[in-house]
């Protein structure tokens, strides 16, 4: 994995600032660990995680405390977090609200057959039917980076991010101030890294292993909930 100080000597020397003497290291540091959390707003999938989590009785679910946006839920884990079991199905909370207006008070039952998920409350997720609070399941979310207090430690990130990383430093060190800042570069710099994450994310939706395939037949031809 790349070091923050890699990442630091590269800027310092496009900066023409080996000795740090503009742009400490202190400074530089501090940039990667806002960069990297500006990637991953950007880009979720940069810190995807796969976990298994037990859940709690009833329907609403949170996320690990490290989270920040639920990608998706997998399957059922058993009563041990460690027994792969039915997997598990969004389901449109609108679709379930017709359906079974009352859903939310059901019989707590293992395994749990479908999530719902609501962007506006990011941090959680809810089953159906509703968990005894006995099982676990295996989800996939994406974390915040962990924030680095010094430059030997190793990106929170995939090494395909060392670019876009090195631009967005770029652009924070030459926008720093009236005395040493550049606007025009800055403004490159921007634009540099928000091509690098588009390029990435163009390669990632041409390389979907997922395109092809026949989609999914709707919930509501099958008759309901399953």
């Amino acid at each position: 994995m790349i070091l923050a100080s890699t990442i630091i000597n590269r800027v310092s020397a496009q900066l023409l600032d080996i000795n740090n003497v503009k742009w400490s290291r202190t400074q530089l540091l501090d940039w990667i660990n806002v960069g990297q959390r500006v990637i991953v707003v950007a880009q979720p999938s940069a810190t995807n995680t796969i976990a298994a989590v037990q859940l709690v009785p009833g329907t609403r679910q949170a996320i690990p405390s490290d989270g920040w946006l639920l990608l998706d839920v997998l399957r059922n884990m058993g009563a041990s977090g460690t027994t792969p079991g039915r997997v598990i199905r969004l389901i449109s909370r609108k679709l379930l609200d017709a359906f079974n207006p009352n859903w939310n008070s059901d019989t707590q039952a293992d395994p749990v057959t479908n999530y719902l998920f609501d962007p506006q409350d990011q941090l959680a997720f809810f089953v159906y039917p509703p968990s005894t609070g006995n099982n676990w399941i295996e989800i996939n979310y994406s974390a915040l980076p962990v924030p680095l207090a010094v430059e030997s430690s190793p990106l929170d990130l995939p090494d395909a991010y060392e670019e876009a990383l090195t631009h967005y430093l770029m652009f924070r060190a030459l926008s720093k101030s009236a005395e040493f800042g550049d606007a025009t570069g800055a403004s490159n710099y921007l634009n540099l890294f928000n091509v690098t994450l588009g390029v990435k994310m163009n390669a990632e939706q041409v390389n979907d292993p997922n395109i092809g395939l026949n989609p999914s037949p709707d919930l509501a031809a099958r008759g309901g909930v399953s």
